[in-house]
This record gives C-alpha cells, structure tokens and sequence, in this order.
C-alpha cells in the first residue's frame, strides 16, 4: 500500500461534490493537453475554448505538464471554482492522485476522451472502469507460495516475492507475463492432454528464458512471469517473439496454438511494483485487441486508459484506507460483500458487478479531505465534520465519468438513511436507490468485523439499525445469510 503523501493540499471545502455544469454542446479549456488527445476530444465533437473567461464545462489538465507546471497547478486547485479533470496517461497515477487530492474533480485516461461526454449528457458516461476492475478483482489468482503443480515452475507468490525483493535494491528489472490465448490450456482442470503438453510448454519455455539469464515462473492457468535483470528493450522483443514462436509449435483444437507478451522495463518506471503493473496491462491489451504480439508498456494502445483510471482511485484508497477504523482492505471486503448481497437478491451478474465496483470504491472521496476527516465524524466537529459529509458526493464525482452513473448513484447515497436522517440528499425509504441501501448493509458488516465482533453480535446489531438506519429488509437478508456473507468478505 502507498503511503500518505502528506505534502498534497486538501481541497478546499466549498469545492468539493461540485455536480459537473449541464449544457447541450461540450465546452472545455485545455491545459497540457497533447495534440493527440486534443484531436480526440474534437472527433467527438468536443469544442475546445482557449479564451480564459469565456464559461466552459471543465478545465482539462494533462499529467504530462512539466513537473514545475504541474507543482503550480496543485497550488491553483486550492483556490480555483472550476470544475477539473485530470487526463492521466499510463504510469502518471500518482500524479493523478495528487491533482485529485488537490481539487481535482474526476479523471479520465488518455485514450477515453470520449467518458468526458458525461458532463453534459450522464447517460453518455461509459462504464469503462468496471472491465478493467473485474480483470484485476474478479478473477481468481493463481497458487500462491511454492511450486505450481501444473507446470514444476515456481509459483505466482514466489514470483511476486521476487519483484518485492528487487524493489527493495538499487536494481530495475524488465518483467514480461507470457499469456496463452487459448481457453482450453487456461482451464484449472485441463483434460489430461492438455496437462502434459503444458507442463512440457513450460519446460521448453523456462530453458529459452534461461539462456538471457531470465528468470521463469507460473502466475495463472497458461499464464508465465518473466523476470529479466540484462534486458533491454530489443533483446526483450526479439525473447518475446521467440517465446511466441516456441508456443506455436504446440496445437489447439489442430491449429497453433496463440500467444501474447506483454513487458516493462527501465524506459517505463524505475519502481520494480509499477512495472509489474505496467508488464501486466500490456498483456492485457495484446491479448485485447490482437494487434501485436509482443507490446511494450511504452507502446500501449489507447485500450489501455481504463486500466490508467483504475490505478488512479486504486491508490487513491490507498491513501485513505490507512486512516480508517476497519483498516486497509476495507474497500475491497465491502465489495465482496455487497456483491454477495446482490447475487442473494437474485440480480443479474452486470448489476452484481456493478455494485462490487461501488462497494470497493466507495471512500474515494475522501482522498483529499484533511487527514483529521477522512477517519469518520466520531469526535468530529464544525467545519471538519462537514468536510467529511462530502465524501459520498466526492466520490460520486470521481466515478461518474468511467464507471457510469449508476455506480455513481449508489456511491452518492450510500449514508442515506432508511428514516430520512442521512445526507447529503435526506432522501428516504425506497427513495433511496437499492443497490446504496445494500451497500450501506455491507458497509455495516465490514464495520462490525473489522471490530471484532462475534457472527451472533453482528446479527443482532444489524437488525436493532434496521428500519432506522439500515433498509430492514436486506438486514433480514443479511441476518438468515450471515455465514456466507462472512465466508465471502475474506475472499
């Protein structure tokens, strides 16, 4: 988890939970902007006003602004009343993060101009986000210490501890994932065929790796992490395209069988965890949209900007969950369990997505609160409490651009309360959209767990905050369903 950055600027009170300006044609003022994305936002009929008093929808701001350009517009969020959105590219996340802690209001990845549609028309917004979150979140990892079984390699937790040591040297690794496109060879139980010729995949692959003095280990069902401490950029394509070809040479369903690489290196990030990061993005996108087998972090397509979006509020909550009483993860429990709550209630699985992303993102806002109001209104007052009763519509803000507006909905009411005592819309009973009564459930399960308390003792005080606080009929839900609810919140 990042630390706090302390150095950032809270954003000033009256700006935050701002609602974006409604109109019929996008108007924005550009700052930084580079000229490719300046073509996009025109493509989408985006009128790009350069004119400083002339009224727009937004103020756009580029995190590829010089560093002293960048350091002044920090100063200027504590002050200005415009609406701001950050366009991040790929490996600026941190820089993000501190636009939006500086007043920021939302931010977009490069290549998505097009979710900035929302700020005049909500129903233009994507939900961009949500992919890319199930990608990270939703699927199950591979074996986590040891030796993979399938294969005889080294496992996935043995190569992330690998990347952790190396973090912790003066030395930059290149890291590169090998992935199989192929859903028979990803399957955890292949058909026996299948299994022998993955585990002689693996051996023909470990052996190439081994003659670049590269390191080879199993991170997922057809899938290889690379770990390289001599490669540069050509010696990585020409490995790359080399592991691709090694892949061919075996069958799926009588054709050659597919594969994609995707690798970081120096060029990228001297961090040895952004490069993991970015090595696995760039897989992503090979795998995505099949335009080149062997892709560089710094060749990455605009495919890649929602994964730059959910960098972005992930670290984000990297800074906030530290200050909170349940602690680190709390987001991510609370998404499971709002998950598991709606797939009870019997929705569908887009619905049940969307609600694990509103539940895991959910204290975003309070990113950029001062640090004293992001823990909670106990023993708070004056003008702190109510900087903290701005979160929920912070964070509203934040996701309603890429993830959608009813993901932003949820989060906006998820402190509504069933007796009409909540904020920041006082909204009551039934008024209050489902998917926030549920999260505000799930909320309270974490909360009561985090704390210690026994399954029998959370039941009983979920169902003494029901009909006042909580929506009684999913506490009821909740209460007849508590073991698995619990059992889904460790994951």
């Amino acid at each position: 988890m990042a630390a706090v950055e302390a150095e950032v600027p809270p954003a000033r009170l009256e700006q935050l939970g701002r609602p974006a300006p409604a109109g019929t044609t996008l108007k924005l003022r550009c700052q930084g902007v580079p000229d490719s994305a300046r073509t996009r936002l025109m493509a989408i009929g985006a009128d790009l006003v350069d004119d400083p008093s002339a009224p727009v929808d937004a103020l756009v701001v580029s995190t590829r602004l010089a560093p002293a350009a960048l350091a002044a517009l920090e100063a200027e969020l504590a002050v200005h009343a415009q609406h701001t959105v950050v366009l991040a590219h790929t490996g600026a996340e941190r820089l993000a993060v501190q636009l939006v802690a500086a007043g920021a209001d939302a931010i977009v990845g490069e290549g998505n101009e097009e979710a900035l549609l929302g700020l005049i028309d909500e129903a233009r917004a994507p939900s961009t986000l949500l992919s890319s979150y199930e990608r990270r979140f939703g699927s199950a990892g591979g074996s986590t210490r040891g030796v993979d079984p399938a294969t005889g390699l080294l496992d996935r937790g043995t190569f992330e501890r690998r990347i952790a040591a190396i973090g912790d040297t003066d030395e930059v690794p290149r890291i590169a994932f090998v992935r199989v496109l192929s859903e028979r060879w990803t399957l955890p139980d292949a058909d026996p065929v299948v299994s022998v010729q993955r585990r002689r995949l693996a051996t023909a692959l470990a052996h190439l790796a081994s003659t670049t003095a590269s390191e080879l280990y199993a991170t997922g069902h057809g899938e290889f992490g690379l770990v390289g401490t001599t490669l540069g950029p050509p010696d990585m394509e020409r490995l790359g395209r080399r592991l691709v070809a090694i892949v061919a040479t075996f069958r799926d369903r009588g054709l050659p069988l597919r594969s994609v690489v995707g690798h970081a290196g120096v060029e990228s990030s001297s961090d040895a965890e952004e490069l993991l990061e970015l090595a696995r993005r760039a897989v992503e996108v090979a795998a995505a949209d099949g335009a080149s087998q062997v892709l560089g972090a710094e060749e990455l397509s605009l495919g890649v900007s929602t994964t730059t979006e959910l960098e972005v509020v992930v670290r984000m909550l990297d800074q906030v969950e530290p200050f909170l009483p349940e602690g680190r993860g709390h987001g991510e429990r609370v998404g499971r369990l709002a998950a598991e709550l709606a797939r009870l209630r019997g929705w569908s699985p887009g619905a049940v997505a969307r609600t694990q992303l509103a539940g895991h993102l959910h204290d975003v806002g309070r990113a950029g609160l001062p640090s004293e109001a992001m823990a909670g209104p106990a023993r708070l007052t004056g003008e702190l409490l109510e900087a903290w009763r701005t979160f929920p519509a912070r964070s509203a803000s934040l996701l309603q651009l890429t993830a959608g507006s009813d993901v932003a909905a949820a989060v906006r009411a998820q402190c509504e309360r069933w007796d009409g005592d909540g904020f920041p819309d006082g909204v009551r009973s039934t008024d209050i959209p489902e998917p926030a009564r549920l999260l505000a459930v799930a909320h309270a399960i974490d909360e009561l767990a985090s704390a210690g308390v026994g399954s029998g003792t959370v039941g009983s005080r979920l169902r003494e905050r029901g009909g006042s606080e909580l929506d009684p009929e999913l506490v009821d839900l909740a209460v007849d369903n508590l073991t698995a609810l619990l059992h889904a919140r460790h994951g």
